[in-house]
């Protein structure tokens, strides 16, 4: 069960990796925070440091993806050219205050998947918290059984049906291990 379940780590940070590559990221994992509140037609976001992220590219504020076109030591903008894209790829452009994270794609996918359901585990508190951390555990075990293969398109498809399979024999295999499969 647990050189299954590595594997499925390791493959699903490889693709991760991939991913960021394909799409030409020099520096895959990188955050950074807001230093000024930002209202939602806002077209330069000032941060601590733009040190790890691409010259242009995407970053993500919580649910938001922006564009943007040039960077400077903290600064992410547009030109005249290429203007900053608010609420990119059918995301809501919304106001962000002062302190809140922005973060590669790449960090913001490893984040939603592993980071986030670690805060909430650890953030439940409070009389209720004995029913909110197993949602929590059980949302973090999931997402590593959904692989992030949408940089590779429709044409690679197949592999999305491969890991469902992969998938698949995990949970069967955790199954047979917990009911006691094999007895001796």
């Amino acid at each position: 069960m647990g050189k299954g379940i590595m594997f499925m780590i390791w493959v699903w940070l490889f693709v991760s990796v991939a991913g960021g590559v394909m799409q030409g990221s020099t520096v895959i994992v990188a955050t950074t925070s807001l230093t000024e509140d930002i209202t939602s037609t806002d077209t330069t976001i000032t941060v601590t440091s733009t040190s790890g992220f691409a010259d242009t590219g995407f970053i993500m504020i919580q649910d938001e993806k922006i564009a943007y076109a040039s960077k400077t030591d903290t600064t992410f903008k547009g030109n005249l050219a290429s203007p900053m894209v608010r609420g990119a790829s059918e995301t809501d452009a919304v106001a962000h205050v002062t302190g809140e994270r922005a973060r590669t794609l790449e960090s913001s996918m490893l984040n939603q998947s592993i980071g986030y359901k670690l805060a909430v585990l650890t953030d439940s508190s409070g009389m209720l918290a004995f029913v909110t951390i197993p949602f929590a555990f059980i949302t973090l075990i999931g997402s590593f059984f959904v692989l992030p293969l949408g940089f590779l398109g429709t044409d690679l498809q197949i592999l999305v049906y491969l890991w469902a399979v992969l998938t698949i024999g995990i949970i069967v295999s955790i199954g047979i291990t917990m009911a006691g499969g094999r007895r001796v």
